[in-house]
């Protein structure tokens, strides 16, 4: 049990990582439908609040079956206020199970080092709880700075696929 507790809400030293639930659907809109954070992702911004149902329903979904999945992000300093999503979700990369690591964050926190802090956490309880399956992070070539988050955490590239027409370095940790 203590794994699931690790897993559904944790903190850093200056954010709250919890579970995504019911009430998250402002937040999930608001980040996801904001062109500067789409800017790297395949299908662009959401573009209505259905859609941001159904990504929030396939995140509740992998929390329900495997008890892991990408956090809700929010600032202990302001109780309430959810400046990203980050985390861990089960995902087929080119026929092999692996975790996938994601990380986006409002533009208002950009610059913070909010992705590395949280992908540190992920990182470590993802070694303790689920070391069998390999944790990757998938980035356009062209976002640098998730690049660099990549590489602060230590992680390794180990190819480059391309995902939708796009060139996508996979980073593997270690």
């Amino acid at each position: 049990m203590a794994m699931l507790q690790d897993l559904e809400r944790t903190t850093t030293e200056r954010l709250l990582l919890r579970r995504i639930q019911e009430g998250d659907l402002d937040a999930v809109f608001a980040i996801h439908a904001d062109p500067e954070t789409s800017r790297f992702d395949p299908s662009g911004p959401l573009r209505s609040m259905d859609a941001a149902r159904e990504l929030m329903e396939l995140w509740l979904e992998d929390w329900a079956r495997h008890g892991v999945g990408y956090w809700v992000v929010e600032r202990l300093d302001a109780p309430g206020t959810v400046v990203g999503f980050s985390g861990l979700r089960h995902k087929q990369l080119q026929g092999q199970p692996v975790l996938n690591l994601a990380y986006r964050f409002s533009p208002r926190s950009w610059g913070s080092g909010y992705a590395t802090e949280v992908a540190r956490v992920a990182l470590a309880l993802a070694r303790k709880h689920i070391p069998h399956i390999p944790v990757v992070a998938i980035i356009d070539l062209e976002n640098a700075p998730s690049l660099r988050v990549a590489e602060r955490l230590g992680m390794r590239r180990d190819r480059v696929i391309g995902l939708e027409g796009v060139a996508n370095a996979v980073y593997l940790a270690e």
